[in-house]
């Protein structure tokens, strides 16, 4: 498994880039924006940038993960990877700390040489099982609240932002589902609505 933040850089690989476009539901605050959470939570100075997410992309024939890269979405949802010497079709998998683990509803083609642009913002069916939750008009992100990563949001991740509140946690914690800097009361309703629905990762067995 090729990881570029560890080994990508500075070599004479060629690369495979993958523009992407996502929301994170919690963070987002309208019009096509998410809030500035890594400056809200004091580890950023950026005023245009929202989160870290990583990208990975699975061989569709036997669901192994061959490649994995790590960058920061803008607040408009915009975020781009790279990947050395990879060629062929596979899902795109993103992860976020608190967010639900979300795959592309089918496998994508990447290819050396070439930007591969996937847009998870504008349709619910570009994730796998339609996994994803509209925040706007024509807008979707993905769920967030599964801040122990389990692919599912539970009572366990409950619990979680249950004695952060208590402890009036702020700073950069996963349990901040909104991103302003502060684990509140107003991270509790992303949370119950999820729980209630029985939301889960969907994705290939």
């Amino acid at each position: 498994v090729y990881d570029f933040a560890i080994q990508g850089e500075g070599t004479s690989q060629l690369y495979s880039s993958v523009a992407l476009n996502v929301f994170i539901e919690g963070y987002y605050i309208g019009g096509g924006l998410m809030t500035t959470a890594l400056l809200n939570q004091g580890i950023s100075t950026c005023p245009d940038i929202c989160d870290s997410i990583s990208l990975s992309l699975v061989n569709p024939s036997n669901l192994v993960t061959i490649a994995t890269d790590k960058s920061v979405c803008k607040t408009n949802g915009s975020c781009s990877f790279r990947f050395p010497n990879i060629n062929g079709n596979y899902f795109l998998v993103i992860k976020h700390r608190n967010g639900l683990e979300t795959w592309s509803m089918n496998p994508v083609s990447i290819s050396t040489g070439t930007i591969t642009s996937y847009n998870f913002t504008d349709a619910a069916s570009k994730a796998y099982g339609n996994n994803l939750v509209a925040i706007d008009a024509g807008l979707f992100a993905i769920y967030s609240g599964d801040f122990n990563q389990d692919d599912n949001i539970d009572l366990d991740d409950f619990t979680l932002l249950e004695n952060d509140i208590n402890n009036f946690a702020f700073g950069y914690f996963d349990t901040d589902v909104t991103g302003d800097g502060n684990v509140d009361l107003a991270d509790v309703p992303f949370l119950e609505s999820n729980i209630s629905q029985f939301i889960f990762s969907n994705h290939p067995n």
